[in-house]
């Protein structure tokens, strides 16, 4: 696994890596993907966010007796996730962690406590402060509705997801013109491109899928379309030029361009 897969001259790799929803992650798909990403080694590696379920700050009626489970945030969640993050930093020389909806709950549970100790009870449950704490080589970018984002070239830029529609990578393509965007959100592997006829550009909109259990208990009665996978891009270290290869992982099983086989 200490070998690196081959790199075309002036390229570095870029990994992006979609929902995991810890405590409901995939274990033989993040296995999976860990393991890919131990052996390409990317320079950089970014997470497209909702990498926590935040289950315990749910505004909305709990549907399964799991959900209804005591949960300790920090034991089943935060750990876990800085767990993961840890074995990342080990192989990769920048970790950019893109905040999620699900993240995002955090503040909104904080806001409503009134008075002078809100900031106080914030900082201790904010997954900014748990998560990138001591850490070094680590990107945090904020949530919000509008397009925070985390630009992996001047035309590529990544974000957790700004719709959940039926063909999202066509509405996230019409939404954002005149770059290129990777997305996750949506649990889906999707795509759209388009040729600018004027310029010649081409501009691509996708979702590498999900690393979370495809078939949650609460959607028991409404079967998902949701894939395991994950994004392998190749950047011109000039950033003049990228070439993205999304991976679909099946049962814990992927198939690298030039026919490595992981195996979670």
């Amino acid at each position: 696994m200490s070998v690196k897969p081959h790199l075309p001259p002036g390229y570095h790799l870029v990994m992006v890596l979609p929902d995991l929803h810890i405590p409901y992650q995939d274990k033989a798909a993040i296995s999976c993907a860990m393991k890919t990403h131990e052996f390409v080694k990317p320079k950089r590696t970014v997470i497209l966010g909702d990498w926590l379920d935040a289950e315990p700050f749910k505004t909305f009626e709990v549907r399964t007796l799991m959900e209804a489970r005591a949960l300790d945030f920090k034991k089943d969640e935060i750990d876990p996730c800085n767990e993961v993050l840890d074995a990342l930093q080990k192989n990769t020389s920048l970790v950019v962690y893109i905040e999620g909806n699900h993240e995002a709950r955090i503040e909104k549970v904080a806001a409503r406590a009134r008075g002078t100790g809100i900031g106080s009870v914030h900082s201790l449950i904010s997954p900014r402060n748990l998560l990138s704490q001591g850490r070094k080589q680590f990107v945090w970018v904020p949530y919000s509705k509008s397009l925070s984002h985390y630009k992996i070239t001047n035309d590529l830029w990544a974000f957790h997801g700004l719709s959940y529609s039926k063909h999202v990578a066509e509405t996230h393509l019409n939404m954002l013109t005149s770059v290129s965007s990777v997305f996750g959100h949506v649990h889906r592997q999707q795509s759209a491109s388009r040729r600018c006829k004027a310029t010649d550009k081409q501009i691509k909109a996708w979702s590498p899928g999900c690393l979370c259990e495809r078939q949650p208990l609460w959607a028991a009665q409404m079967p998902t379309d949701w894939l395991h996978g994950f994004s392998l891009i190749y950047v011109k270290n000039d950033g003049s030029h990228w070439f993205e290869y999304t991976i679909t992982i099946k049962d814990g099983i992927c198939v690298l361009p030039g026919g490595k086989l992981i195996k979670g």
